[in-house]
């Protein structure tokens, strides 16, 4: 709100929302929901750690039976009972809602295999659901949160064709596929199918430009590389011919009233501190810290506090029972009564926590 109302005094300017995970924007869209109660009998973990979500971390204790599905490895899925195997971001097709509020459709560049499959299938097993396709699982979410009901049109549906053709994912120059593995067989099996999508996973197909949202790719005689883009613009810098792919499902509202509710001032608490997350460019994301390159630069779990109140180097940080041993870094940036808390793949809560040397 306090944004909201610097934009507006300037006039023109917007917002740009940052959020902290690729898709964090379209699970708010999906509204507030209610953890469940304290006894669990089943918990199903969809491609998450809840290690690094401490709040969610405590329902796996009171559950009887968990299921992880996840293409990943870690300490969630380490406690389950069941872990199926999910398709990666390349192996599956889905919706993405960008920091905008875009709904834009991707989709997946390899078939999945050895038992793999999206995520939406495992649970679609599990739940005894019908859906088919992709198509089928959006119309159902679309008719589920009404605020979803342009996805339905962000895409081309699976059974369309140009000319009674598919949209090639790979170029023309794909054509020695063949040779690929001729030292094994130089019989040339059948390309997978894709049921979610009208691309095909092969060169043959309609070999025009596609609509905005299925061009797999920018290529034209003559352009090097991503030049070859300006073929595929109304003109140079301008939207894709047809339209930029993806909807908004939210949109700028015009100017109002401003905010003028204030929150209360900030009250230290005696012998407690309010402990805050504090990221870094490495080690606080969870994908790039399984990179060995990347972990090593990250640096080590430590407590920030204002050098007014530093107790020794070391301190004692209890956090909800928990006590953990942490050095101390001196951040002049940090109010009294505040302490920063860095750990590598933990996302914290602001929460109150006694600090002791």
């Amino acid at each position: 709100q306090a944004a909201a109302n610097v934009a507006q005094a300037l006039g023109k300017s917007q917002l740009c929302f940052t959020v902290p995970e690729c898709n964090s924007l379209g699970l708010a869209l999906m509204g507030n929901h209610s953890l469940p109660g304290p006894h669990l009998d089943t918990v199903i973990v969809l491609e998450n750690d809840l290690s690094r979500r401490p709040a969610l971390a405590r329902l796996l204790a009171s559950a009887k039976h968990i299921v992880v599905i996840d293409h990943l490895s870690h300490a969630t899925s380490a406690q389950a009972e069941v872990v199926l195997p999910a398709a990666t971001f390349a192996e599956a097709s889905g919706t993405l809602v960008n920091n905008e509020g875009r709904a834009q459709r991707f989709y997946q560049v390899l078939a999945p295999t050895d038992g793999i499959q999206a995520s939406w299938r495992w649970l679609r097993d599990l739940l005894g659901a019908a859906w088919a396709n992709l198509d089928e699982v959006a119309a159902a979410m679309a008719a589920e949160m009404p605020v979803f009901q342009p996805v339905l049109e962000i895409a081309p549906p699976a059974g369309f064709r140009i000319v009674g053709q598919k949209i090639p994912r790979e170029p023309h120059r794909y054509s020695g596929r063949t040779a690929m593995h001729a030292n094994v067989s130089v019989h040339e099996p059948q390309p997978p199918t894709d049921p979610d999508s009208p691309l095909a996973f092969s060169m043959e197909g309609h070999e025009g430009q596609p609509p905005a949202s299925l061009i797999s790719r920018f290529w034209a005689p003559g352009w090097n590389s991503i030049q070859a883009l300006n073929r595929f613009q109304d003109e140079v810098g301008g939207p894709l011919r047809g339209g930029d792919p993806g909807k908004r499902l939210i949109n700028p509202a015009p100017p109002s009233a401003y905010f003028t509710e204030i929150p209360p001032a900030f009250q230290r608490r005696a012998g407690q501190w309010l402990i805050v997350p504090l990221y870094h460019i490495f080690g606080s994301e969870e994908l790039s810290e399984l990179s060995p390159g990347i972990a090593e630069l990250a640096p080590k779990p430590y407590v920030a506090m204002n050098p007014e109140e530093v107790p020794a180097e070391d301190v004692t940080l209890t956090i909800a029972g928990v006590a953990q041993r942490l050095p101390v870094k001196r951040l002049a940036g940090l109010p009294l009564g505040v302490a920063g808390l860095y750990q590598p793949l933990a996302n914290h809560e602001p929460t109150w926590s006694t600090i002791t040397p």
